[in-house]
């Protein structure tokens, strides 16, 4: 969830409180006799009925059917699970899977997301690879820090204490979306840890600077930033339990289900990664969310991507309209040795709905890096040029 995405939240928030007021209103009407006739009663049904199951009438026009429907995403939790503290009372939910001397990665999520993002990753890489995952602080069964501070720095930073915790393992660091941005921050403030103890990065539908200036019609959200995102954004902080409970509406009438269909994937997902994606709408708290969006929009990272010495895999979604293509395009040209795969069709969380493609880039990339066999790959513009006909991908 990035601050453009709030906006959108909120006018389908209000949609759907108007639903329900006029459902109520109808049946008002009918049971006190102001309208002497049936079809208020009829009005009212239809209505409530609409607020509370449309998920159930929307999410099958919206999603593909299944061809594997055992293959569906779940919010499963690894058996082996650690709390790490940290001096400003975060608490930090850490959850791992795999063979225990197997290679790491270590794995942060989306924002407004928690660990089980990582699904696919843990059915399909566990076979190979020591998967550690951790829930962002106040996300999923991690605790916020008591000074509130959820600026992408302080973030970095308890991803460091995470790499502490492995001891002195490699690791290759894979983030999506603000993971990207922390693992990006976490370059510029610890890089005597590249090389030494991380190995390579996994960069996924993310961005080098405040995502405001990097979602599609850029241009138009960074005008209405101070005057319009930031405003939303206190609002949704003053009055978070009304934000939940407009939240919780839209997941019940479907109208979460239509907007990540619209913002988050590349129109190719199944009914169950969508489902999937929007409960994650209704189980974040508004006001955590909202205070990882005000550090977002003082992000930056533009310096650090000429300075990184390590491999890196860069993976962007041809349909992203939150982080557009050219935001994955530009780290891709700046950090020295990168190579970079379109997903397409795929949008914002097309590590989901392009998972075997994902996963076999990711692995494949893994394994080179700690195989210490990765031939430094920088594109030029022609090569970034060809990247929107990516390799590996299909329409399908």
């Amino acid at each position: 969830m990035f601050p453009v995405t709030l906006l959108f939240m909120w006018l389908m928030g209000l949609v759907s409180v108007a639903i329900v007021y006029g459902g109520g209103y109808y049946l008002w009407a009918w049971y006190t006799q102001e309208i002497e006739c049936t079809w208020p009663l009829v009005l009212g049904v239809v209505f409530l009925a609409f607020a509370l199951l449309g998920r159930f009438l929307l999410v099958p026009l919206l999603g593909k059917r299944p061809e594997h429907p055992e293959q569906e995403p779940r919010m499963e939790r690894s058996r082996e699970t650690h709390l790490l503290a940290r001096p400003d009372g975060t608490e930090l939910f850490i959850e791992m899977a795999g063979p225990e001397n197997a290679p790491v990665l270590l794995m942060t999520h989306g924002w407004g997301m928690n660990a089980t993002e990582w699904f696919y990753a843990k059915k399909h890489l566990t076979d190979s690879y020591r998967l550690v995952m951790w829930d962002l602080p106040g996300l999923g069964n991690s605790r916020g820090p008591k000074d509130r501070d959820w600026s992408i720095e302080k973030m970095a930073r308890d991803l460091e204490a995470v790499l502490d915790f492995l001891e002195d393992r490699k690791v290759v660091l894979v983030g999506h979306s603000i993971g990207g941005m922390i693992t990006l921050k976490f370059c510029e403030l610890f890089p005597e840890h590249l090389q030494s103890r991380v190995v390579g990065l996994v960069l996924n539908h993310t961005t080098f600077t405040n995502p405001v200036k990097t979602a599609r019609g850029g241009g138009f959200w960074r005008a209405i930033q101070g005057p319009v995102l930031k405003p939303i954004c206190h609002l949704t902080l003053w009055t978070w339990p009304i934000s939940w409970a407009m939240n919780f509406l839209s997941y019940l009438n479907g109208g979460l289900h239509l907007l990540n269909h619209l913002t988050q994937f590349g129109k190719s997902e199944t009914r169950g990664q969508l489902e999937f994606a929007s409960l994650y709408n209704v189980l974040a708290s508004p006001a955590v969310s909202v205070r990882g969006m005000f550090g977002m929009m003082k992000y930056d990272a533009e310096e650090v991507l000429g300075k990184i010495p390590v491999p890196a895999l860069v993976i962007a979604g041809q349909d992203d309209v939150v982080t557009v293509p050219e935001a994955n395009h530009h780290i891709a040209r700046h950090i020295p040795q990168s190579r970079e795969v379109v997903l397409n069709p795929g949008g914002h969380l097309g590590l989901i709905e392009k998972h075997p493609f994902w996963l076999n880039e990711v692995k494949a990339f893994s394994r080179e890096c700690f195989d210490a066999s990765f031939r430094a790959r920088s594109y030029s513009q022609k090569d970034l040029k060809a990247a929107h006909k990516p390799r590996g991908v299909t329409g399908s």
